[in-house]
């Protein structure tokens, strides 16, 4: 499995679980668009929501300011990046979960077919001893 690391950020005063690329690209992206008397940063603000662990739950086009698609696309990407790493690490997780079990059900199996081969055994013995008496 590809381990990601990921950590929270502050973008716009809420927590965001991010890669460390894609905060670079958040920095380009202020970066790109601060001048003298606007920053960058300043076209995130009223973008987006988060939940307690950092997920981007929901994008929103600000209304009253001026934005950048840029920042929009940024942020649903984000978005679906977020959903797609919870979702790996779901099906990862259920996959170890599927691989226990599987293990513990050959297991139970080979239980099984030592104490079928030893009750065959005691069967083929109790015949051998019907035939010679």
């Amino acid at each position: 499995m590809n381990n990601i690391h990921t950590s929270i950020r502050i973008i716009d005063n809420k927590k965001v679980l991010m890669t460390q690329d894609e905060y670079s690209f958040y920095e380009e992206i202020c970066k790109e668009y601060s001048r003298p008397n606007f920053n960058g940063k300043d076209l995130f603000q009223d973008h987006f929501e988060t939940n307690n662990d950092g997920i981007i739950i929901f994008v929103k086009p600000p209304h009253k300011k001026y934005s950048s698609m840029e920042v929009f696309t940024f942020l649903i990407s984000l978005m679906v990046n977020q959903q797609l790493r919870i979702s790996q690490e779901q099906v990862q997780s259920m996959i170890s979960e599927l691989k226990q079990g599987v293990i513990e059900q050959l297991s139970s199996i080979d239980v099984l077919r030592k104490e079928l081969e030893v009750e065959r055994d005691k069967l083929l013995l109790l015949k051998a001893n019907d035939n010679g008496t």
